[in-house]
Formats: C-alpha cells, structure tokens, sequence
C-alpha cells in the first residue's frame, strides 16, 4: 500500500464544487489532491449554466475571473401563461459584477481548470475511484485500489450519487425523488430580441399542460427546458419538432440535448469527523432558481475557510 500525498486536505470530486474548494484552500496556503474516478474532463453539455453574483465574486477572488467575463449577463425575466405575459422585470448591473451570468458549465470547469494548472498547491488525479475510507483522531484514509492517500481531511464533492462515501462517514440522506421529467437542449440559432431575457412559460400551446424555461447563452446559443411526460423518450424526431415549435422556420443547430429528473435531499450532517460534505453530495434541489451549483460554491468557500 502506498501513502504518496503530503495533502493537507483531500478533495474527493472535479467537479465545479471540487474545483472550486481546491483554489480557495490553496488561496489560504492549504496543500491540495483532488480525486476524480473519471478518467478526465468532459467537454459536453450546458448542465448549470446561470451563476449568481456572490459566485461569481467567489471565482474572481479565486482567479477564475473569466466565468464573470465570458458569462452571458440577461437583464430581463419575464413570465408567461400560455401567451399572456404575467409579468416581468429587469435589473441593471450594480458594482464590478452582474447580477447573474449564463455560461455553460462544461466551460466554468475549463475556466477553472486553468485556474487551477497555475496553481502549485493543487495536484489533481484522475482515474482515482475512492473504494474505502475510514478515520481516526489524526486524519483520513483514503482507498483507491492497492493505493491508501492519508491526509488530515477530506472534504466530499463527488456529487449526488456519492452514496458510499456518505455511507462511509455514517451520513444519511434522506428526501424525496420526483418523476417529473424535464428535456433540455443548447440550440445554436438567431431570436432577435430574446438574447437578453429569460422566458418562463406555462402551459404554453406548444407545451400543454406543463412549462417551458428558455435561457439565452454566450454565442448565439439559447437553453431550452421542456418539462416532459414521466415515461416520454424524446427521439431526434421529437426534439426537432419541439424546438420547431418555438423557434420557426428559423435555421438551427442541436449542440447537446439531455434529460434529468430532480430531488429534494438532505445530508444528516455536513460534517462527519474530519470528513466535510459540498455540493450535491450533501443536498439535492431543484434546479429551479439555480441553486444547486450555486449553493455549492457557497459550500465550498465556508469549507475552505474553516478548514
């Protein structure tokens, strides 16, 4: 067995929460490994994509200014019933920040990755599954294959399906899953006069019965959220058709498209020994109001700090 890390802190995911905990411990002169069971960086898909102002103040702090500068700054929200506006409302830039950015999150992780390389204190591995962990009264260790890392603390950012490192730690997570069903694309195209407004509909005519969430994005680029039957498989077919609806005859091009359900969960604890969870791996929300990645950079600042 080898102990090859003199770490202070193990960061467990590589994720935008574990990028985000690895560059504020090293901003607070904390030596760092971050673990990552995949064998590198995905470059697909929009995922979270709108970052509030006191993030984007965190990443800036952090050296990963360029979220803020690339970012997308929508001004205006507006809220639909079928067609009729229910309201809507608009904020202007107040200080050095937005408000709010749309930036996808495959290029916030790519941000923070070249924060990250040009930062000495920070040694971040791939391909390390975390198989096993156990404690004791001077630190944490950490099993990945033959391999035990050993260090004062971990901090947990590996996200939702984390379940045997919160088992690990005696960590419960209690809530509830939904069935509603939701579709989003990133659909390269032209809407003029939408490409600094939010739109929210419900029970639009081209989506009876359930709502629509349309997000501009850097580049020409616009979000769509459809909520969709529980039991719905959208083929090419059906996407095409759905983005027809809204767009025209307006030429278009699909990015990336996905599906996701959502949950409303509860880690016992946030601590666990010298263990400390963030992100999703210690709450699941909604993605409605942008509080998951949000709330996890959140997570990871008051981690940093404290530890």
């Amino acid at each position: 067995m080898r102990r090859d890390t003199d770490a202070q802190v193990i960061v467990i995911g590589a994720g935008p929460v574990g990028q985000s905990a690895a560059l504020l411990l090293a901003r607070w002169g904390i030596q760092v490994l971050v673990l990552d069971q995949r064998p590198g960086r995905g470059r697909g898909g929009s995922k979270s994509i709108c970052q509030q102002r006191d993030v984007l103040d965190i990443w800036a702090a952090a050296g990963a200014g360029k979220i803020a500068e690339e970012g997308l700054a929508w001004t205006t929200a507006r809220t639909y019933y079928r067609d009729r506006e229910l309201s809507s409302w608009s904020f202007e830039r107040d200080g050095t920040l937005p408000a709010c950015v749309n930036i996808s999150q495959s290029r916030t992780e790519q941000i923070l990755d070249e924060a990250i390389a040009g930062q000495p204190l920070i040694e971040v591995r791939w391909d390390h599954e975390v198989t096993g962990l156990t404690q004791d009264s001077s630190g944490v260790s950490v099993r990945c294959g033959q391999r035990v890392l050993r260090a004062p603390y971990v901090l947990a950012c590996a996200g939702a399906r984390a379940q045997g490192l919160r088992s690990a730690a005696g960590v419960s997570f209690s809530g509830e899953s939904f069935d509603d069903q939701f579709l989003i694309c990133d659909v390269k195209t032209e809407l003029p006069g939408w490409e600094d407004e939010r739109r929210f509909y419900f029970d639009p005519v081209w989506n009876p019965g359930r709502q629509v969430l349309i997000h501009p994005c850097p580049g020409g680029m616009y979000r769509i959220d459809w909520q969709i039957a529980p039991d719905f498989i959208p083929t090419k077919d059906d996407i095409a058709r759905k983005i027809r609806k809204i767009i025209g005859d307006r030429p278009y091009e699909l990015i990336w498209h996905s599906t996701y359900r959502f949950h409303a969960r509860l880690a016992s604890r946030m601590r666990a020994g010298r263990m400390l969870l963030a992100g999703d791996c210690a709450h699941l929300l909604a993605p409605f109001g942008a509080r998951g990645l949000n709330s996890g950079v959140a997570d990871a600042e008051n981690a940093a700090w404290k530890l």
